[in-house]
Parts: C-alpha cells; structure tokens; sequence
C-alpha cells in the first residue's frame, strides 16, 4: 500500500472532504505546489485555482477553491478555503461566459486601479471554473 497522509478540506459551511491522500496539489501565490506523505511543515495562502486530491487507490478528486490557506502540520494537511466547488457543480457554458466577462473587465483596468486585484482574481476564479468543468468529462 502506499504511502498516505491525513488531509482535510474545510470551508465556512463545513468540512468538504476529510481522508487519507497520496498526494496533493493546488495553487498558491508562487505557483502550483505539490504535498506527498512525510512533507515538511509549511503553510501558504490559496489563490483560486483547482485542487486535486489523489487517493491511495489512483482516483483524483477535484475542486475549484477561490481562496484560503493550506498548512501541512506533523503529516497532516488542512486545507481552509473561502469555498470549494465540485466540477460535477459547475456549468461548462456558464464558466466559459465568467471567463469571458472577467477577461473584458480585468483588460480594462490599469495595474493601480484599486479593482485591478479583484478583478484578476475573478477571473483566475473563473478559468479555474472553466478547467474544473472539463475535468468532468475527461477521462479517470
């Protein structure tokens, strides 16, 4: 059997996902970050993206994250996110129109407008919909 950690998914209405993992990834400031059994202690912040929890047997679970922090502590990760979104919950012609509005929106701002930081987030927030939803037919 492989190697597993404790991992648990928490947003502000309840815990979405708790179990052993293989490993882990998702998408912090810096980039996307991986976490496998016996990592080091570490903790970041969320930026929205998709996170993926593969499960001792091979299957990956997924979801869209808009925010939050992961700590990795003693060989167990806690994932806090402002919220998590399942692919089978998310429109492919609903996202593909986020992205599209974000897109416009975002390309209109200069860098020192001060929505310019909300505006990039949704529309990471909206691609991550975008990529989440073709998750959903992809093959596992």
């Amino acid at each position: 059997m492989a190697a597993t950690f404790q991992f648990t998914l928490v947003t502000p209405t309840g815990v979405v996902a708790e179990g052993q993992a293989a490993e882990v990834s998702a998408i912090g400031p810096l980039g996307e970050f991986g976490v496998l059994p016996d990592h080091i202690n570490f903790i970041t912040s969320l930026v929205p993206g998709v996170l993926e929890a593969r499960l001792p047997d091979g299957e990956a679970m997924h979801w869209v994250v808009s925010g939050g922090l992961a700590e990795v502590k003693d060989g167990v990760m806690t994932v806090l996110a402002s919220s998590a979104e399942s692919p089978e919950s998310i429109d492919a012609n609903t996202a593909a129109a986020q992205v599209q509005q974000a897109d416009e929106k975002f390309s209109n701002l200069s860098f020192y407008d001060p929505d310019c930081a909300p505006a990039q987030e949704a529309l990471m927030l909206a691609r991550a919909r975008v990529q989440a939803a073709a998750l959903k037919s992809a093959p596992r």
